[in-house]
């Protein structure tokens, strides 16, 4: 009888905190809903959002411009029809029938079942169509298919299952490689889902093939090919929660769940619970810092934030927990300095990837050793505590007029916190995206500047020259000493070092050429020579006087010409770090 009991009272304990949660959880996406619903705009609807990147990355428009994104409103439907309320969902159902009308449906056509970025700009006006929107908005189509299906009218349903078959058609096209790390992973969960929920084997087929082409990339390159990225790691991690949630084919789940524990592994690892920053080398990110919903992302799932209170709303898919065994790396301090070194891509004599990361209770430093100098690419950064201010960053940038440039590239060896460096050029690529801007007639930038910026940025950092090419950028306890060596040359020019200290950043910057607009012809351009080196010392640490030295070699390739050697001593006394003479193929 007590037993009975007992288990009554168990059984009520938990029914009474199933409906707490549900409650609670009720609440929080009805105060998101009611964010929402202020920014819509009442004249069509649609809500409101800001163009964030340069004009000609993918939209014609003005960083700035306000538009009605289309991504928004497939969210926003999804939220609505969450809702418990009926007036939510009948609004949710009129914005999933705007968003379905913005698709383009004509089978004949080369972007048949993608979406434009904006309302306001139709896939013909864009300056290039963005193919992935297929990928992102068939993924949240499956959800709204999978949970909320009786919530849609009958028409809506019909129309949005169409939608859905026509995100597959294009993604099945398309056929992205497992290279493009986080499409891959996304157009295998969406087939996958919509074989499922649509009822069409052809497209579970497909899912399932290219996730297991996903694990098989994985382990044979030792990694994803967009390498520890804090933005497409979490977005592989999300997927891959969404394929776990949606599709119950046992070998999709048994592949997605692998990889889901290798994606923690790299967060894990690269993790500082110290500074709660995502330590480098970064392939691929959006900011220098985590955000707030990327850092209570991670902690939510470690177990160390409640999941419902992560950005105060509500996750649509369900998050799965870290692996037990990594959850430790979320929580310590690391005692003693680690150092930990990846391979992340194969590729041609001197341009192999890999990268090492180091971290101790205090700091951390990551370095690539190639990588280039676009917007999203960092190849060597650095964090460290600061005694209650913000977070130092410290970074190394290649400018053109001001905006980092994809047509330079970096290498780097790095032993515990010191490495060394050396800069050089990519012919046909472009100077704001690898691809969008590149000059295809003539391979020239016109340029007023093209500065190397070692960037150390928090409110209390300085900057200061040591003596013949020495700098130290300090914030708090923490100094990052800048060597550079003797005669850097750009295009056949002698490169000026200065330091500079503008608000809250604190710069050895390195003019390569500064002053009247200029044409510079990549393809013809004379040789480079940049050769530079850093280590991150504590209070009581001197500053190596070992200069940073350049040497000739005899290696030379058909495809990149010259080469010519870096040495620093404390890195690689002996063995130099080989970089072009002249711009190269990336």
């Amino acid at each position: 009888m007590k037993t009975q009991f007992f288990i009554t009272v168990v059984l009520f304990l938990f029914i009474v905190s199933g409906l707490t949660s549900a409650v609670a959880n009720d609440q929080i996406l009805l105060e998101q809903i009611k964010r929402m619903q202020m920014n819509i705009d009442p004249q069509n609807g649609l809500p409101w959002g800001t163009h964030g990147v340069a004009k000609g990355y993918h939209s014609n428009f003005e960083k700035g411009t306000r538009v009605h994104p289309t991504r928004s409103v497939m969210d926003y439907a999804a939220y609505f029809l969450a809702s418990p309320l009926k007036e939510h969902q009948d609004q949710g159902n009129t914005l999933l029938e705007k968003v379905l009308t913005l698709q383009d449906q004509n089978p004949e056509s080369k972007t048949f079942g993608v979406w434009s970025w904006y309302a306001e700009e139709p896939l013909t006006q864009m300056a290039y169509v963005d193919y992935n929107w297929a990928d992102f908005q068939g993924a949240v189509l499956a959800v709204i298919l999978h949970d909320f299906s009786n919530r849609l009218s009958d028409d809506i349903r019909e129309k949005a299952k169409k939608s859905l078959e026509y995100c597959c058609g294009a993604i099945i096209k398309r056929n992205v490689g497992p290279g493009y790390t986080n499409i891959a992973i996304m157009g295998a969960v969406v087939t996958a889902a919509a074989g499922e929920i649509l009822e069409t084997p052809e497209f579970l087929d497909y899912g399932r093939k290219r996730i297991q082409r996903n694990l098989d990339y994985y382990k044979e390159a030792g990694g994803f090919n967009e390498y520890n990225s804090p933005t497409y790691t979490m977005v592989v991690i999300h997927e891959l929660e969404r394929m776990l949630y949606l599709v119950s084919d046992l070998e999709c789940r048994t592949v997605a769940t692998e990889l889901l524990g290798e994606a923690w592994k790299i967060v894990a690892e690269h993790y500082h619970v110290p500074t709660g920053e995502w330590a480098g080398p970064h392939a691929r990110s959006y900011s220098d810092r985590l955000s707030r919903q990327t850092r209570n992302g991670i902690l939510s799932r470690a177990g160390l934030l409640p999941k419902n209170t992560v950005t105060d709303s509500i996750q649509l898919v369900p998050m799965v927990s870290v692996p037990n065994l990594l959850q430790h790396f979320f929580k310590e301090i690391p005692q003693n300095p680690v150092e930990r070194c990846y391979v992340f891509a194969k590729g041609r004599p001197a341009f192999e990837v890999s990268g090492t990361t180091w971290m101790d209770s205090t700091a951390t430093l990551g370095t690539a050793t190639y990588h280039t100098f676009w917007e999203q690419n960092r190849g060597l950064i650095g964090y460290w505590t600061n005694s209650g201010l913000l977070t130092p960053v410290l970074r190394l940038r290649f400018l053109h007029n001001g905006s980092d440039f994809s047509s330079a590239w970096g290498r780097h060896w790095q032993s515990e916190t010191k490495t060394v460096s050396a800069i050089g050029l990519l012919k046909d690529q472009g100077s704001m995206h690898p691809s969008f801007d590149r000059p295809w007639k003539t391979g020239t930038f016109n340029a007023t500047s093209f500065r190397i910026v070692y960037q150390l940025e928090t409110p209390n950092a300085t900057v200061k020259t040591l003596g013949s090419n020495r700098f130290e950028l300090t914030a708090g306890q923490i100094r990052a000493v800048v060597h550079v060596a003797d005669n850097c040359s750009f295009n056949g020019a002698t490169i000026t070092w200065k330091t500079e200290q503008k608000d809250h950043i604190a710069s050895v910057v390195g003019v390569c050429y500064e002053g009247e607009e200029k044409a510079f012809p990549f393809r013809e351009m004379r040789e480079t020579r940049i050769g530079t080196a850093l280590e991150l010392l504590y209070p009581d640490d001197k500053p190596s006087e070992s200069p940073v030295k350049f040497v000739e070699s005899d290696f030379e390739t058909k495809e990149d010409g010259k080469f010519y050697g870096v040495l620093w001593s404390g890195v690689n006394d002996a063995k130099p770090l080989l970089a072009p003479l002249k711009p190269t193929n990336h």
